[in-house]
């Protein structure tokens, strides 16, 4: 199954199709419960080049941005899982030493309080 487009707004029938695909359920379940009002687009890479080397980042990205729209505030646990299963997408895609730099940049740059397009939670903010 190919995922949709760059920037493309997904409808929450296509997420659910997404996450039965690659396995997501308990990703699924959560979103199924209290749908962001923000509909779901992901930006790939934000702030970062979708491939390298030859080596397609975009996957990683999109499931990292997934994880990312639905998250609530404060949720500290959730956001490091999934800081932690983007280091190892990217690791396993064939750039290790790659994947530990975008660990760093989501870890700083992608805490809900700097609440920009890419923030955790970013299908829950109000402004």
């Amino acid at each position: 199954m190919d995922l949709p487009e760059k920037n493309k707004e997904v409808t929450l029938p296509e997420i659910k199709n997404i996450c039965e695909t690659y396995g997501l359920s308990d990703l699924w379940e959560k979103i199924e419960k209290d749908p962001p009002p923000i509909p779901f687009k992901s930006d790939g890479c934000s702030m970062w080049f979708d491939s390298w080397q030859g080596i397609d980042f975009y996957p990683a990205c999109f499931f990292h941005d997934l994880k990312y729209w639905c998250g609530y505030p404060g949720e500290e646990a959730e956001r490091l899982i999934a800081d932690a299963e983007l280091m190892i997408d990217i690791a396993r895609a064939g750039a290790p030493k790659m994947a530990e730099v975008m660990f760093t940049g989501v870890r700083v740059g992608g805490h809900e309080a700097v609440n920009r397009s890419f923030s955790w939670g970013f299908g829950r903010q109000t402004e």
